[in-house]
């Protein structure tokens, strides 16, 4: 290699290296040596296709021979580092004969390669385990969030059926009068709001398409049909009479049938 270089060319004379192994002496350690002399923790094995040799090189002298940077060197360092623990830890999986069981992972797409892995017998990596087990916990999640859900709804369903049982609990037929133990009181009928909806709508609706026209003496009466409208809609008992009354005194002037 030589300074005047272009970048084809230097690129051209890099891709004859090819990166064969980088050996770790340990931490604090030197047992290693360099073309140079230098003794090494790093040393990289590099062959030059052209020129079939193989050499013995520090980081420095790598970069010198190569025309690497200091910041690739650094790269493939890590990644030889990453795949030596890997090899590692699968090489103890396989001594130790772990298998991986993928039946507890049913349910969610395994990736085909962890599949094709564990078809020729060899285990999934810790890390490979750990995206499997994130997807299974997030499922779970998700179905635990939809049964709180049905859960929730079914509790609504189960109050709502309650407050309607314990209204027509009150009334012995929906369609007869109760009176109040106490004679100063007014009937009360024992109807429900969807009853009194059912049988009033077109005349509340006919009323509210003519409510300019009542009579100034009778909207005070228009005002208590619709306070009764309201608390029978709450599940409140109501003068059904009260209103059967005040209801046919609006239609007489309005013209209601």
């Amino acid at each position: 290699m030589t300074e005047d270089m272009d970048n084809e060319q230097l690129a051209e004379a890099v891709d004859d290296w090819i990166l064969v192994e980088i050996l770790d002496g340990g931490r604090g350690n030197r047992p290693f040596r360099c073309e140079c002399g230098m003794p090494l923790q790093y040393q990289y094995i590099v062959t030059h296709k052209k020129q079939n040799k193989t050499y013995k090189l520090g980081e420095t002298c790598l970069g010198n021979y190569t025309r690497l940077t200091s910041e690739i060197i650094r790269d493939i360092k890590k990644g030889f580092h990453s795949i030596h623990l890997e090899r590692d830890e699968l090489l103890l999986k396989i001594y130790r004969g772990e298998k991986t069981d993928i039946k507890e992972f049913a349910g969610i797409e395994i990736p085909q390669s962890y599949l094709e892995q564990i078809e020729h017998d060899i285990p999934l990596l810790d890390k490979q385990l750990k995206k499997l087990h994130d997807q299974l916990h997030a499922k779970r999640m998700e179905e635990l969030q939809k049964q709180r859900q049905s859960e929730r709804e079914r509790l609504k369903e189960i109050s709502y059926q309650s407050r309607q049982h314990r209204t027509s609990k009150s009334c012995t037929l929906p369609y007869y009068y109760s009176y109040h133990s106490s004679p100063k009181t007014h009937s009360h009928l024992c109807i429900s709001y969807e009853e009194l909806i059912e049988r009033h709508l077109n005349e509340l609706k006919q009323i509210r398409a003519k409510e300019e026209l009542i009579p100034a003496g009778l909207r005070k009466d228009w005002d208590i049909i619709q306070d009764i409208v309201r608390a029978a809609k709450r599940r409140e008992e109501v003068d059904y009479s009260r209103f059967k009354l005040l209801l046919n005194n609006l239609k007489i002037p309005l013209r209601i049938q």
